[in-house]
């Protein structure tokens, strides 16, 4: 339990004033919790040997003003409950995703993205669920226990002993079958991930069934992984029920314990029937807190694949990335760079110079590397190549690529990416110039479709762009890498979806706007440049 807190420490302590009174109204909740027992075994001592009514008001006011203080203050609770689980498994369900946005695309590119957000949200969400409930019901069960084991030890020594004696037998058995809870809570939680993970795969890849008339196939893909899931549930039912059983089995003997002793000190007319309900009642109260403290282990051990689940996410390396920032960029230089995948040489012994003022076109075969060469340049192969990438005579592993990228390079893929938002918020930055963007549009040949669309430029694209076709999204890629109006501009098979006078036009333009930029093209076409660098 100890290694679960110290993971989700930095985020308890955020908000740890609200915690604390989050914590403090629960203890307060329970402690009025308390005070019914004795009041309804008072109440009923009272009626045995009453008069009058009278006394009856005294108890009814009284009762009314404890529970109603603990109704108000149980929903401010919850409140405080809800607002400190959201927030806080949100911070640490959003750090764990920015964390592997920065681990290095060889690991990323091998997963499964959709397994692998539904697994991080579940683990972290699950761990600060468990962190705010443990701190709150340890505290609380606690307070409970000595309470009631005080009162128990003065109404009754010899009951509580032998309660204490049942408790640690229950602890014995427990600790006898922790490591079955812990295997079967593990494979089921990875086997919900990984049906999550076929689920979001059947509806992902819709295109790829339709083209490919897969339909049976990819239901027996999702048949396969619900049988895993099905079948590790059912061993983690079997488990969880044994576990359970012990519990019930504890609770029964306690309670026949309780119900001799008590009976028969009712009958010798040592025990009123009034003290008898409050025992039993304080007698419950101590056997819950109990049970939760004997049944905590089940939680530590459920929420320990969590947290091994996470361990092993937070022990990937990040990419490397320096600290030195640019103004602008000059020159970008390759200096005997090689690699490759596996055994795979991809780019063997490149010097390759780039500098401003010149358009360029990266020229080879498929597979030669030109993509790689692409990836290299932008930094998103750190620590992966031999030889030296500079820029401006810097190497790469001293600048902040990441803020390189973001404000001194622009770039447009070969299958441009968009987000399932609007055109405007696509085109980032929208803080570009109305004209700026107007002159681009017309450059791209962009009027008639933006006119178009239903809301313009607010129109929404869809998951994927899908509706979009293939040159739009490529036009739109390219809008947005010349709004940012970058030092470097690098261009994946830019002009493969424009026609043939927007394709002289946009060339046009670059030789126009070539003075202050790198201009890099990578490209199948014969178009016109300054200089063709062969991969």
């Amino acid at each position: 339990m100890k290694k679960i807190f110290k993971l989700c420490k930095r985020y308890l302590f955020m908000y740890k004033w609200r915690l604390f009174l989050y914590i403090l109204i629960s203890i307060t909740v329970s402690m009025t919790g308390l005070v019914s027992p004795y009041i309804i075994g008072d109440f009923i001592d009272q009626l045995m040997t009453a008069e009058g009514i009278g006394f009856i008001y005294r108890y009814f006011i009284f009762f009314a003003v404890i529970n109603g203080v603990s109704l108000v203050l149980g929903y401010v609770s919850g409140r405080l409950y809800v607002w400190l689980q959201t927030r806080l498994g949100y911070r640490f369900n959003r750090d764990f995703i920015q964390k592997l946005t920065k681990v290095p695309l060889k690991y990323t590119d091998k997963q499964d993205t959709a397994y692998l957000n539904q697994r991080i949200n579940n683990d972290t969400n699950g761990l600060i669920i468990f962190c705010i409930g443990i701190v709150q019901s340890i505290l609380v069960n606690g307070a409970v226990v000595v309470v009631t084991v005080g009162l128990m030890f003065y109404f009754h020594p010899l009951l509580a002993v032998i309660l204490l004696g049942v408790a640690g037998v229950y602890f014995v058995l427990y600790s006898l079958y922790k490591g079955i809870l812990y295997r079967a809570s593990f494979a089921f939680q990875e086997a919900q991930s990984g049906f999550f993970a076929k689920l979001h795969e059947q509806l992902f890849n819709i295109r790829f069934v339709k083209l490919h008339s897969l339909f049976t196939r990819f239901t027996e893909r999702l048949n396969h992984s619900f049988d895993a899931l099905l079948f590790t549930a059912l061993r983690q039912q079997r488990a969880s029920y044994i576990f359970s059983g012990l519990d019930r089995l504890v609770t029964v003997v306690a309670q026949i314990i309780l119900l001799f002793f008590g009976g028969r000190e009712i009958i010798a007319g040592r025990l009123t029937i009034g003290r008898f309900i409050i025992i039993s009642s304080y007698f419950n109260l101590m056997l819950g807190s109990l049970r939760y403290f004997f049944g905590l282990g089940q939680v530590v051990q459920n929420n320990l694949v969590s947290y091994d689940r996470l361990q092993a996410l937070a022990q990937i390396k990040e990419e490397p990335n320096g600290t030195r920032t640019l103004d602008a960029v000059n020159t970008i230089a390759f200096k005997n760079v090689s690699f490759g995948y596996n055994e795979n040489t991809v780019l063997n012994h490149k010097n390759l110079f780039f500098e401003r003022g010149k358009l360029y076109a990266v020229k080879g075969p498929n597979g030669a590397g030109k993509s790689t060469l692409a990836d290299i340049l932008l930094g998103l192969q750190a620590g992966e190549y031999t030889g030296e990438v500079l820029y401006n005579g810097i190497s790469i592993n001293e600048l902040d690529m990441y803020d390189v990228r973001r404000y001194l390079v622009g770039i447009t893929e070969q299958e441009p990416m968009l987000l399932a938002d609007t055109l405007a918020y696509n085109l980032h930055p929208g803080d570009a110039l109305d004209k700026s963007r107007d002159d681009f549009i017309r450059l791209l040949n962009l009027e008639g479709f933006i006119q178009s669309l239903p809301n313009g430029l607010d129109t929404v694209v869809n998951e994927n762009a899908v509706n979009l076709s293939g040159g739009e999204k490529q036009k739109i890629s390219l809008l947005r890498a010349l709004l940012k109006d970058p030092d470097v501009l690098l261009l994946d098979e830019p002009t493969s979806a424009l026609d043939a006078d927007s394709k002289v036009r946009f060339i046009e333009h670059l030789h126009k706007i070539k003075g202050e930029k790198i201009i890099i093209m990578i490209t199948h076409e014969d178009v016109g440049v300054d200089e063709v660098v062969w991969v």
